[in-house]
């Protein structure tokens, strides 16, 4: 057994390093894996502008991650060498939110109003990251705390602790390949799509398109919905269609709207409208986009950014009876299905599509870059080094190419 653990810093914007760190130590509830896939979610963002949320820092990074159980404690539920998929959070299991089967990421346990309270909004980003991950519940950083271990806490490391609440056996026959996307792209959208009620022939439209966008495409097309992407980038429209996108709506476009509406038809508007980027400029659209009674949901946050998006509650919201929601994490209550829709042959096919870039974890810089090109979707990082073929995948050198 290795006596350390290898994990992924970013020191300083637009460096990244691997450090050596103690071997991690588990307590009673949690177990540990050798991660296989660690997912980049917007770490690419924190390469770029060294800004961290408020449970992450330049030494503490990745949430997101597959691998294989390698130690347990008397009494767990699982068994060396079980196939996992490790969800992000350290829940109470014991709150309204806990026990009803929602997000973790939303466990009361997390002081999240404190944390907004104690801001000034324009120096909030600075404050929560502050250069240290703060020590409250429910974060990766408790994990560590709770097992009195220096490491394992976070997703780019070699071996990682998770509470055994929040790890999920996967079968034998299902990829890590697939599995890995359980988290930040086809999770996080598989219950927003679930609390929308997404039903075949429903028209949605999904904007600002990276990976959580094409999750959100996915998504919908696997329950039989009727897809308009509204985006501009042409690398990803064109994997749009790929995923099975029906329409693909230029934003920039003067008619874009009247191009909506025609599609929708006596609708004028689609019953659901998904915003994946945090931008206003997208934000905006969406909130036109959507039809009476229909429903509006938030993905997309910004680490770079605090701009607000304005609301005339009563043109916008009120008088077109809209529901608007949003988040951005899996609901406990969920895990069976997207199991189920990881499994999916077509699903698979549409995922290939999504996944874009796969690296060795020493190659992190190489990862966020392709990231910030914004010609990519899903990249993951092997931990293990053994990443089978690092780079961009076969099947899209030729239409990167083509956008160069």
């Amino acid at each position: 057994m290795s006596n350390t653990n290898t994990i992924l810093t970013i020191p300083e914007p637009k460096k990244v390093a691997l450090k050596k760190k103690p071997y991690p130590k588990i307590a009673p509830g949690y177990s540990m894996m050798k991660v296989e896939i660690a997912p980049v979610c917007i770490e690419h963002q924190v390469y770029k502008e060294h800004r961290f949320e408020w449970h992450s820092d330049k030494e503490r990074q990745g949430h997101e991650g597959v691998g294989t159980i390698c130690e347990v404690l008397p009494g767990s539920k699982f068994k060396v060498g079980d196939r996992v998929i490790m969800y992000q959070g350290n829940p109470c299991q014991e709150c309204f939110v806990c026990t009803r089967g929602l997000s973790p990421t939303h466990c009361l346990s997390i002081p999240y109003e404190h944390l907004c309270e104690s801001q000034n909004p324009d120096t909030a980003l600075e404050i929560l990251g502050g250069g240290h991950a703060i020590d409250a519940p429910g974060g990766l950083k408790d994990i560590e705390n709770q097992c009195g271990s220096e490491s394992g806490g976070f997703g780019f490391s070699k071996f990682r602790i998770a509470n055994d609440y929040m790890i999920q056996k996967i079968p034998h026959d299902l990829p890590f390949r697939y599995a890995a996307l359980a988290n930040c792209s086809l999770g996080c959208t598989y219950s927003g799509i679930e609390e929308m009620d997404v039903k075949k022939d429903d028209w949605v439209v999904v904007a600002g398109v990276g990976f959580i966008g094409f999750g959100s495409i996915i998504n919908a097309k696997y329950r039989g919905a009727r897809v308009i992407v509204l985006g501009r980038n042409p690398f990803r429209m064109e994997q749009a269609k790929k995923m099975g996108a029906d329409h693909i709506v230029n934003p920039d476009d003067e008619d874009w709207l009247e191009q909506i509406h025609a599609l929708t038809g006596p609708l004028k508007g689609a019953d659901h409208v998904i915003e994946a980027s945090g931008y206003p400029y997208y934000q905006k659209k969406c909130l036109k986009a959507v039809r009476r009674f229909g429903n509006m949901w938030l993905y997309g946050f910004l680490v770079e950014s605090s701009e607000p998006l304005p609301i005339r509650l009563l043109d916008e919201i009120h008088n077109r009876s809209v529901r608007l929601s949003g988040s951005h994490d899996v609901h406990v209550k969920h895990r069976e299905g997207l199991l189920r829709m990881l499994c999916n042959p077509e699903v698979q096919c549409m995922a290939d599509h999504l996944i874009t870039h796969e690296y060795n974890m020493s190659q992190g810089a190489e990862a966020f870059e392709a990231a910030l090109s914004k010609k990519a979707g899903k990249i993951f990082l092997y931990p293990q080094e053994n990443c089978p073929n690092p780079g961009l995948s076969n099947n899209l050198k030729e239409l990167v190419a083509g956008y160069e």
